[in-house]
C-alpha cells in the first residue's frame, strides 16, 4: 500500500487527473461549477498524497470551509459577502478532492459514496438557508426572511428524501454497467427534459448554491438568495413528487 501511494504521488498532474478523473458523474448531475473546481481540485489532491489525511477528513474539512463561508455571508455586507462566496467555492473544491484522493489511494467505498457524501450535503442544505436568513433578519430584513430561509432547507431536504425513497424502490444498488446504461439513457432524453436537467444541476445543486449566490451578492440583493431556493426547492418538491406519483400508478397499473 506504501509503495502503491509512492507511485501515485509521483504521477503528473495529467496523469492525475486521468486515474482521479476518469470517472464522470452523471451527465443530468454535473454542474458547470463543478466541471469548473476540477480545475483546482487535482492540485489540493496532489497536496495531500504526500500526508497521511485520510479522504473522510477532507470531506468534514469541505464542510466546515462551507459554513465559514455561509457565516461570512450572513453578516450580510457587499465584502464578507464576496469573501463568503469565495470561501464556498474552496468548500467545493475541497469536496471534490475528497473523492480524487480516495480513488488516487484506492480507498473508495460504499459507505462514503452513499452515505458520508450524502450526509455532508444534507447538513448544507438543512442549516445553510437558515444561517443567511437570519443574519438578514438581523441586518434589518422582516421577519418572514427567517421563515423562508426554513422553508427552502426543508423543501430540499424533502425533495432528496424523495429521490432516495423512490431510487431505493425502482432502482436500488447499481452496478457499473447499469449505471453506463443509465448516462446513455440521459443522451436521449427529449430536449426539454434536459433543459430541466441542467437548470437543477447548474442552479439548485451543491455546486449551484455558489452560482446563485455569487449572482446575488454582486448584485448586493442577498434576500434574493433566499428567495430563490425558498420557491425553486418547493416547486421542485411537488414537480418530483408527482412525476414520482405517476410513475408509481402507471407501474401499479401494469402490475
Amino acid at each position: 500500500m506504501q509503495e502503491d501511494n509512492k507511485n501515485v504521488r509521483e504521477c503528473s498532474i495529467k496523469q492525475l487527473r486521468a486515474i482521479c478523473q476518469a470517472t464522470a458523474p452523471n451527465p443530468a448531475r454535473e454542474s458547470k461549477v463543478g466541471k469548473f473546481s476540477r480545475i483546482f481540485s487535482i492540485y489540493f489532491t496532489k497536496i495531500f498524497l504526500y500526508t497521511n489525511v485520510p479522504p473522510p477528513v477532507v470531506m468534514a474539512s469541505s464542510v466546515a470551509v462551507f459554513f465559514i463561508g455561509i457565516g461570512f455571508m450572513s453578516l450580510n455586507q457587499f465584502s464578507t459577502n464576496l469573501i463568503g462566496v469565495g470561501i464556498i467555492f474552496f468548500s467545493i473544491v475541497l469536496d471534490g478532492t475528497d473523492g480524487e484522493l480516495a480513488r488516487a489511494r484506492k480507498q473508495t467505498s460504499v459507505v462514503a459514496g452513499m452515505y458520508g457524501e450524502p450526509v455532508s450535503h444534507d447538513f448544507q442544505y438543512g442549516f445553510a438557508f437558515l444561517i443567511v436568513s437570519i443574519g438578514l433578519y438581523l441586518s434589518g430584513a422582516a421577519w418572514w426572511i427567517i421563515a423562508l430561509g426554513a422553508i427552502a432547507s426543508i423543501a430540499k431536504l424533502i425533495y432528496r428524501l424523495l429521490e432516495i425513497r423512490f431510487w431505493d424502490v425502482f432502482y436500488g444498488y447499481q452496478n457499473e454497467e447499469q449505471l453506463d446504461e443509465m448516462k446513455k439513457a440521459y443522451s436521449v432524453l427529449p430536449s426539454w427534459k434536459r433543459l430541466i436537467y441542467w437548470v437543477n444541476k447548474n442552479f439548485f445543486s451543491s455546486t449551484g448554491v455558489f452560482l446563485v449566490a455569487l449572482l446575488t451578492v454582486l448584485v448586493d440583493r442577498l434576500d434574493l438568495f433566499i428567495w430563490f431556493f425558498a420557491v425553486g426547492y418547493v416547486l421542485m418538491m411537488f414537480a418530483l413528487f408527482i412525476k414520482q406519483l405517476m410513475t408509481i400508478l402507471r407501474s401499479e397499473s401494469i402490475n
